[in-house]
C-alpha cells in the first residue's frame, strides 16, 4: 500500500468529502430514530455496547478532522466551490462543515452541542432532512465537477 498516494491533496480531499457524505447520511438516519446514533441503536448485543460507543467516539472525531481539513481546502481556495462561487455551494458546505465540527467536538468533550440545543423529534426529523438534502445536493455537484470540490 503506497501511503504517500493516499496523503495527496486531492485524494485527502476526496476520502474527507466522502467521509462527510456518510456522516450527513448517517447523521440523518439517527435524527430521523430520535437521535440515536444507529450503531447504538440497533445493536442487538448489549455487551457490545462499549466497544460501539468507542468507535462512534473515534468516527465523530474523524468526522470533525475531516470537516476542519475540508475548511482548510476551502480558505486555501479562494472560497471556490466546484469552480465557482455560488451561495447555494456555500451553504450547502457549510451544512455539511458545521454537522462535521460539531460531532468532532461531541467526540472530543462528550457533549453535543446540536443536541442539547435543538431536543425535539419535530426539529430533529427537519434537520435529518436537510442533512439529506444537503448530502445529495452535494454529491451532485461534486460528481458534475469531476469528483472535485477545490
Amino acid at each position: 500500500m503506497n501511503v504517500e498516494h493516499h496523503t495527496q491533496p486531492h485524494m485527502l480531499e476526496r476520502y474527507s468529502f466522502l467521509w462527510s457524505e456518510a456522516r450527513l447520511l448517517i447523521a440523518a438516519v439517527a435524527l430521523f430514530i430520535g437521535g440515536i446514533p444507529p450503531l447504538l441503536a440497533w445493536n442487538p448485543i448489549s455487551s457490545l455496547y462499549n466497544l460501539f460507543s468507542g468507535l462512534l467516539t473515534i468516527a465523530w472525531i474523524l468526522s470533525g478532522i475531516a470537516s476542519a481539513y475540508l475548511l482548510y481546502r476551502w480558505t486555501h481556495n479562494a472560497h471556490v466551490l466546484f469552480g465557482k462561487k455560488d451561495q447555494k455551494d456555500t451553504v450547502s458546505f457549510f451544512i455539511s462543515i458545521v454537522s462535521g465540527l460539531n460531532l468532532g467536538l461531541a467526540g472530543i468533550t462528550g457533549n453535543n452541542i446540536g443536541m442539547a440545543i435543538a431536543h425535539s423529534r419535530i426539529i430533529f426529523s427537519l434537520v435529518g432532512l436537510l442533512y439529506v438534502a444537503t448530502a445529495v445536493y452535494l454529491y451532485k455537484r461534486w460528481s458534475n465537477f469531476g469528483n472535485k470540490i477545490f
